[in-house]
């Protein structure tokens, strides 16, 4: 099964379209220059977030309490 692609990638290939298309191309390089870093620091935030509840999920499995039979 193909991966569902984000909105934004969709975004990028036609601001790529367009950078062909266009005769001065600085105004459109500067939008994805901006794009592609925004969607880099929202990826860094979620990998972060991801990892932040692993680590709580993982303590929280060490901080079980044991039984006496």
């Amino acid at each position: 099964m193909a991966k569902e692609r984000e909105a934004v990638d969709n975004l990028l290939d036609a601001l790529v379209w367009m950078r062909r298309k266009a005769k001065k191309h600085e105004p459109v390089d500067a939008l994805i220059d901006e794009l592609v870093k925004m969607r880099r620091k929202a990826k860094k935030k979620v990998a972060k977030k991801k990892a932040g509840v692993a680590k709580k999920k993982a303590g929280k499995k060490r901080k079980k309490k044991r039984t006496k039979r």
